[in-house]
């Protein structure tokens, strides 16, 4: 089974929805970043330093690296800018993570899904959020990651398919 599981994209992604229904199909361990990150720096992004971020990804590091050493598997992380998705190569080995990167093809859809009054994060910066999914559409991808369309996809489908990746990189 694959240790780590990356779940990537911008903010209206999907990526809190998708990586709580393969949370509950798994029953194995999640962490959000934005959860870890809220110790350490102001919730509202309104205070946020560089050395606090590093330091909460620091720690995250660690966090998941002493997981990884007591044998979990399928360990969920969602909720990271995409320089940190970049770095997971050079933190972990290529055998203990895979990287599922969702994406949206259609900026219009992004952006009714950040502004949605009833999405559960308080990021309305649509401009930023379709700047982010533009650079994730446009980079090369890193090593053990893939990406999905989410742009039409419901959040059930989206998770069946990040399920049938997962499968096939265990193979």
């Amino acid at each position: 089974m694959t240790p780590l599981i990356i779940i990537g994209g911008a903010p209206g992604s999907g990526k809190t929805t998708i990586s709580k229904l393969l949370h509950e199909r798994f029953q194995s361990v999640m962490f959000d970043f934005g959860w870890l990150r809220q110790f350490h720096l102001d919730p509202e992004w309104r205070k946020a330093s560089p050395a606090e971020e590093e330091m909460s990804f620091e720690n995250l590091v660690f966090i998941l690296r002493n997981y990884l050493k007591h044998g979990y598997s399928r360990i969920l992380l969602t909720d990271l800018q995409d320089q940190r998705i970049q770095s997971i190569p050079k933190l972990f080995a290529p055998n203990e993570y895979m990287i599922v990167t969702l994406v949206l093809r259609d900026d219009s859809v992004l952006k009714a899904r950040v502004l949605d009054p009833d999405r559960d994060s308080g990021f309305r910066d649509f401009d930023a959020a379709i700047a982010w999914n533009r650079s994730l559409l446009s980079r090369e991808l890193v090593p053990n990651e893939y990406q999905i369309d989410n742009t039409a996809l419901s959040p059930e489908e989206a998770s069946q398919h990040v399920i049938e990746l997962i499968w096939r990189h265990e193979r």
